[in-house]
C-alpha cells in the first residue's frame, strides 16, 4: 500500500511539474514586443572634453551632464543640462564659442542640434542668438527657421531675421530670411 501511495504521489508530482513547465515555456517575449534599446548606456557628470587634431586643439567642450545612447537604432548623445564649447580655427587667435541650454548629437549622420538660449560667437566676434540651431556637419552648414538676431563685431551693425538663417559652419557667410536691421552710416563719404 505504501508503494502504491508513494508511486501515486510521484505521479501526481510529475504531473504538476509537467503542467507548470508547459505553462512556463510559453514564449512571452512575443507578447511583450520588441526590446527597447533607447536607454542611457553611459552618463558623464561635470564633463570637460578636449578634442584635438594632431597637436592642435580643435574643440574644448564643457557640460554638466552628458548622456550617451549607444544601443539605440541610431546612436546619439544628449546634453540635457546644456553645453558650452570653444572651437578653434587654424591661424586664429580667438576661438569661436557656442552655448546652449540643450544639445543633441547624432554623429553617425553628422547632425547636431542646439536648443534654448543658443549663442554662437565666431572668431570675428560676430554673435548669433536664437532658440534652435542645426549644424549639418557633412555639408558644413548651420541653419534654423526660428528668429535670429545677429550682432556684428563692429558693435554697430545688427540683423534680425524672423524666418531663420542659412550659414557656413564658421558663421562668416550667411543668408537671412525676411530680415531687418541697422547698418552703420558714414556721413563723411565723398561724392
Amino acid at each position: 500500500m505504501r508503494i502504491r501511495l508513494f508511486s501515486a504521489f510521484n505521479l501526481l508530482l510529475a504531473g504538476v511539474f509537467y503542467i507548470v513547465s508547459v505553462s512556463c515555456s510559453d514564449d512571452s517575449t512575443n507578447k511583450l514586443g520588441k526590446k527597447s534599446t533607447n536607454f542611457v548606456s553611459r552618463k558623464i557628470f561635470n564633463a570637460k572634453l578636449i578634442l584635438s587634431d594632431s597637436i592642435y586643439t580643435t574643440i574644448t567642450l564643457r557640460a554638466p551632464e552628458i548622456e550617451e545612447y549607444e544601443y539605440s537604432e541610431t546612436p546619439y548623445t544628449l546634453f540635457p543640462k546644456g553645453v558650452d564649447m570653444d572651437f578653434y580655427e587654424k591661424d586664429k587667435r580667438q576661438p569661436g564659442h557656442l552655448k546652449a541650454d540643450y544639445a543633441k548629437i547624432i554623429e553617425k549622420t553628422g547632425w547636431y542640434e542646439a536648443r534654448n538660449n543658443v549663442v554662437i560667437i565666431n572668431s570675428d566676434n560676430d554673435t548669433l542668438k536664437t532658440n534652435i540651431l542645426f549644424w549639418d556637419k557633412n555639408n558644413r552648414k548651420i541653419f534654423t527657421h526660428d528668429t535670429v538676431r545677429i550682432y556684428r563685431g563692429d558693435g554697430v551693425t545688427t540683423n534680425i531675421s524672423t524666418q531663420g538663417i542659412e550659414a557656413s559652419e564658421d558663421f562668416k557667410n550667411f543668408k537671412l530670411k525676411n530680415n531687418s536691421g541697422t547698418l552703420p552710416y558714414n556721413n563723411d563719404m565723398k561724392q
